[in-house]
C-alpha cells in the first residue's frame, strides 16, 4: 500500500472519530509517526493535518490518540494550516485549539491545553482570549477565563495599541463582554504602555455612553490622561460625541474636570488649523462657560488670571460669571475670553496646541489689515514657544513687515526694533540657518523703513544699535557664511520659501542697502574677509559672480570697507577670477594690480612654505591673513 493511499485513510478514520477503534493500531504500525502526524492535507482549500481534523469535528478521543503517539507534542500542537471557520471565512495559521474553540469542542480544548501543552496566545492574529473578543465569542471567552488558562488584564493584542480584551469591547461596544470581564476581575484602570490608554478612555473616544457608565460604576477614574494629556472627557468632546461628554460633566466636579469643561468651551468657537467649514456655536460655549462657573463657585475653586498685555488687547479673563454675561454678545471678545482661559489651562502644560489659535488669529488680523495687532500677538506667541522649549521662528514677521511695505502702512520704528530683537532671544541662537536669514531680512526691511518713513534721531539710533548688536554676534550659517555672504548672495533670494511671492516682491538679493547697513553700523564686527566652509569664499568673491544691476555698486562698497580682492578660495581663485562680466572685472582690476607689499610677503611665505604658525598662531590677525592669500588651497 503507498504512502498516499495510508494517508488518506487515515484522514477517513480521523475525520469519522475512529469509530472502529483502528487508529492506535493503524498509527503503531507506521516507519515514521511524527512525519504522519505533522503532513499537511490539502482537502476543499483548506491545509490541515490530522489533529487539526480532529479538532475541526471534535473528536476528543482522537485528540489524545494523536497526543499519545507524537515524539514532540508541543511541536504538533502548535502547527498551524489554513481553515474555514465557522464563519465560512478563510482564516490563515490556525492552529488545533484555535479550530477546537471556533467549532465550540470546548473539552477537546481542555485537552489540547491540559494533556497536549497547547498556547491559549498563539491564534491566527491574536490570543485566543483577543480573537474571542474581537468576534464576540463570549463562549470561548467563558472558557478560557473560567478555567483559568488567561490574565484578563495582561493578555492584549499583538500589534499596537496592544489593547486587552476590556479595552476591545469598550471600544466596539461588546456591553455584555465587559460586564462579564469587570464580574471576572478585569481591572479599570489597567493602562497600554506605550499610550497610556484605558477601556474607559477607548469607550469615551467611541462613544459608548452604556460602556462608560458601565465602567465608571466599576470605579473607572474618569481624570485618567493618556500619553498626550487627554482625559476621557477631551477624548469623548474630540470625537463629537457629546451625550458622553454631558454624562462625565455631571459625573465629576473636581477643578481637572472645570478646565477641561473651559477647554472644550473653548473648543465650540476656536477652530483647529485644517478644519474649516465649522461654524464658531457660541451659544454652546456661553452655555458650558456659564456652567464652569457655576462650578467653580459650588467647590470654591477661584482661577488664576494672568495680566492685561497688548497682545490680548490688554484684555482680562472674567472673574464671575456676572462679568462674562456682560461679553457674551461680543464675539470678538469671546474669542479673546477663550484664548485667555486656553492660555491659563494649557500653559503650565506646556502644550503646543495652545498656539495655533493664536497663529490662525494672527492670520485674520492681517485679512483686516489690523498688522500691530498681529505683530502684538505673534510676538506674545513666540515667547509662549520659547517657554514651552519648542523650536521658535521669525519668518513670519518677516512676512507681515512685507506685506505692510507692499500696501504702504506705516511701521511703528519702536515695534519694529521691538520685534527684530527677538533675534537675540536664546531660542533663535539654536537655529542658527533660519536665525540669521531672518535677521538678514529684517537688515532688509530696516534700510526701506530708514528710506521711506520719516523718523525721529532716536528711532533711527534705536534701528542702528539693533544693527551693531546683531553683527557684533558675529552669527555664521552652519556653512560658515556670514551676514554679509548673505547680503551679497543670489542664493539668499533664491532660498526664501516662506510666503514666497510677498516676501519676494519686497525683499531681494543681493541688496546693496542691506550690505550698506551692515558695513556702516555693524563695521566694527564685520570681517570683510571672512570665508565660508564649503568654497572659502569670502563676500567678495560671491558678489563677483553676480549679474544683479547692483553689483559692480557692491564690490566697490566691500572694497572701501578693507576687504582683500587678491584672497584666494579653495579653488585657487581671487574674486577677480570669479567674475562674470567686465565691469566687476574692470572694479576688481584695479585693486589687483599692483599688490599690496603686505599681500607679497603673505604669498611669498606661503609659496615658500614657510611655517610661520610658530611664530604667529592660530587666531591671530597675521596667521588668518596669511591663510587667506594662499593657506586656504592646501
Amino acid at each position: 500500500m503507498d504512502n498516499r493511499t495510508i494517508d488518506d485513510e487515515l484522514y477517513s478514520i480521523v475525520y469519522q472519530g475512529d469509530i472502529s477503534n483502528e487508529l492506535d493500531t493503524r498509527l503503531k504500525s507506521l516507519p515514521d509517526i511524527d512525519k504522519t502526524l505533522d503532513f499537511c492535507y490539502q482537502r476543499d482549500n483548506q491545509h490541515i493535518n490530522l489533529l487539526m481534523l480532529a479538532a475541526l469535528e471534535g473528536h476528543d478521543r482522537v485528540i489524545r490518540i494523536l497526543l499519545s503517539h507524537s515524539s514532540n507534542v508541543k511541536h504538533l500542537v502548535e502547527l498551524t494550516g489554513i481553515v474555514y471557520g465557522i464563519d465560512g471565512i478563510r482564516v490563515f495559521h490556525a492552529s488545533a485549539l484555535w479550530c477546537a474553540c471556533d467549532r465550540g469542542h470546548y473539552t477537546l480544548a481542555r485537552t489540547l491545553i491540559e494533556v497536549g501543552g497547547a498556547s491559549v496566545y498563539h491564534g491566527p492574529r491574536n490570543p485566543l482570549l483577543i480573537d474571542a473578543t474581537i468576534n464576540q465569542r463570549f463562549d470561548t471567552i467563558q472558557f478560557l477565563i473560567e478555567n483559568g488558562y488567561v490574565d484578563i488584564n495582561r493578555t492584549r493584542e499583538n500589534n499596537h495599541p496592544k489593547y486587552n480584551s476590556l479595552m476591545i469591547s469598550a471600544a466596539r461596544g461588546y456591553t455584555m463582554i465587559v460586564a462579564y470581564l469587570l464580574e471576572k476581575g478585569a481591572k479599570v484602570e489597567y493602562k497600554t504602555r506605550k499610550y497610556n490608554d484605558t477601556a474607559l478612555g477607548c469607550a469615551a473616544m467611541h462613544g459608548r455612553l452604556d460602556i462608560v457608565q458601565l465602567l465608571c460604576s466599576a470605579g473607572a477614574s474618569t481624570s485618567m490622561k493618556n500619553s498626550i494629556g487627554e482625559t476621557p472627557l477631551i477624548l469623548a468632546f474630540k470625537n463629537d460625541h457629546l451625550h458622553v461628554v454631558d454624562y462625565l460633566l455631571d459625573l465629576t466636579n473636581n477643578e481637572l474636570c472645570i478646565e477641561e469643561l473651559e477647554i472644550i468651551a473653548c473648543s465650540f468657537i476656536i477652530p483647529r488649523r485644517g478644519v474649516s467649514n465649522i461654524q464658531p456655536q457660541y451659544v454652546r460655549m456661553v452655555d458650558l462657560i456659564r456652567k464652569s462657573f457655576k462650578m467653580r463657585q459650588a467647590k470654591n475653586f477661584p482661577k488664576t488670571i494672568m495680566k492685561p498685555i497688548a497682545a490680548y488687547n490688554f484684555q482680562q479673563e472674567c472673574q464671575t460669571i456676572e462679568e462674562f454675561d456682560k461679553i457674551q454678545h461680543d464675539h470678538d471678545r469671546l474669542y479673546i475670553e477663550a484664548l485667555l482661559i486656553r492660555e491659563r489651562i494649557l500653559l503650565p502644560k506646556k502644550t503646543i496646541v495652545l498656539c495655533d489659535p493664536l497663529l490662525i488669529r494672527g492670520e485674520k488680523l492681517i485679512e483686516q489689515c489690523d498688522f500691530e495687532n498681529c505683530l502684538r500677538l505673534w510676538e506674545h506667541t513666540f515667547h509662549l514657544f520659547q517657554n514651552m522649549n519648542h523650536e521658535t521662528s521669525l519668518h513670519r514677521f518677516v512676512w507681515v513687515f512685507c506685506k505692510m511695505l507692499a500696501t504702504n502702512v506705516s511701521i511703528s520704528p519702536q515695534l519694529f526694533v521691538q520685534i527684530c530683537h527677538l533675534t537675540f532671544e536664546p531660542s533663535e541662537k539654536n537655529n542658527k540657518n533660519h536665525s540669521i536669514k531672518n535677521a538678514l531680512c529684517f537688515v532688509t526691511i530696516a534700510s526701506m523703513i530708514l528710506e521711506r518713513q520719516t523718523l525721529t534721531e532716536e528711532e533711527r539710533l534705536s534701528i542702528y544699535q539693533w544693527i551693531n548688536d546683531l553683527c557684533r554676534q558675529q552669527r555664521r550659517t552652519s556653512c560658515g557664511q556670514t551676514l554679509l555672504h548673505l547680503s551679497v548672495n543670489d542664493q539668499t533670494y533664491r532660498d526664501i520659501n516662506y510666503r514666497t511671492n510677498e516676501i519676494k516682491q519686497i525683499l531681494n538679493f543681493p541688496s546693496l542697502c542691506t550690505t550698506q547697513l551692515l558695513l556702516t553700523y555693524g563695521n566694527r564686527w564685520i570681517d570683510v574677509d571672512a570665508i565660508d566652509i564649503s568654497n572659502g569664499n569670502t563676500a567678495l568673491h560671491i558678489i563677483a559672480q553676480s549679474t544683479k544691476i547692483d553689483a559692480p555698486s557692491i564690490v566697490k562698497l566691500i572694497i572701501d570697507a578693507g576687504a582683500h580682492g587678491d584672497c584666494l578660495n579653495k579653488h585657487k581663485k581671487t574674486p577677480f577670477d570669479c567674475a562674470r562680466n567686465t565691469e566687476i572685472k574692470s572694479v576688481l582690476q584695479k585693486y589687483q594690480k599692483p599688490f599690496l607689499l603686505k599681500c607679497l610677503c603673505a604669498r611669498f611665505i606661503v609659496e615658500q612654505q614657510l611655517n610661520y604658525e610658530l611664530t604667529w598662531h592660530k587666531g591671530t590677525q597675521l596667521n588668518n591673513f596669511i591663510y587667506l592669500h594662499g593657506c586656504i588651497t592646501k
